[in-house]
């Protein structure tokens, strides 16, 4: 099975790309989708956060207030660090049941998105990166739109990331999505040929 790293920066469109690969039939492992899972209530990464940064971060219906915590860890990099250091263990033991499970199956081509796939140094683990990333200016507007930000609190997420350009230097594929979904996902079915002709 061909394991494939897909990543991006925060609004580059990267849930996007996903859903359209999956539209397409390939299988994607969300490791957002496994955080928030890990991180509902009941669960053990529930548990953990809670207990490393207490009841304030908790909604009415004691759920994580996930605005609240990122507030928290966006603005202090030890706390963020701290987090990652719950959370990550935890994704990657559900990461590699998922994988096994599509290898049973016989599946051909994975894709696993991870946004901080540079940032944690995970290049070794993939035959194949996909990076999908749009110019600065439609990074922000995005960001400022779906997260209701401030121009300010938008930049201190994206700068709290990788660079776009280094983030291109390291990728093998990189998918400009600055345009619209038509074009990205264009753009993925040459992808897909691509990788299913290797």
């Amino acid at each position: 099975m061909k394991w494939t790293g897909l990543t991006g920066g925060i609004a580059t469109g990267k849930s996007t790309a996903s859903k359209l690969i999956e539209g397409l039939g390939i299988p994607v492992i969300d490791a957002d989708q496994i955080s928030h899972k890990l991180s509902e209530v009941g669960q053990l990464g529930y548990e953990k956060i809670l207990f490393h940064f207490g009841k304030d971060i908790l909604n009415t219906n004691l759920s994580i207030d996930r605005k609240k915590l990122g507030q928290i860890i966006f603005s202090n990099s030890r706390l963020k660090s701290d987090l990652e250091n719950i959370m990550h263990p935890l994704i990657k033991a559900e990461v590699q049941l998922q994988k096994k499970e599509h290898q049973l199956k016989g599946v051909s081509l994975c894709f696993y998105d991870v946004p901080l796939l540079f940032e944690k140094k995970l290049e070794t683990n993939f035959e194949t990166i996909v990076l999908i990333w749009c110019n600065r200016q439609t990074q922000l507007q995005r960001l400022m739109q779906r997260n209701r930000l401030t121009v300010e609190a938008a930049q201190l997420r994206i700068n709290s990331q990788w660079s776009m350009i280094d983030k291109v230097k390291k990728a093998h594929y990189c998918l400009d999505n600055s345009g619209d979904q038509e074009d990205l996902n264009k753009q993925l079915k040459n992808l897909i040929k691509t990788l299913s002709d290797l």
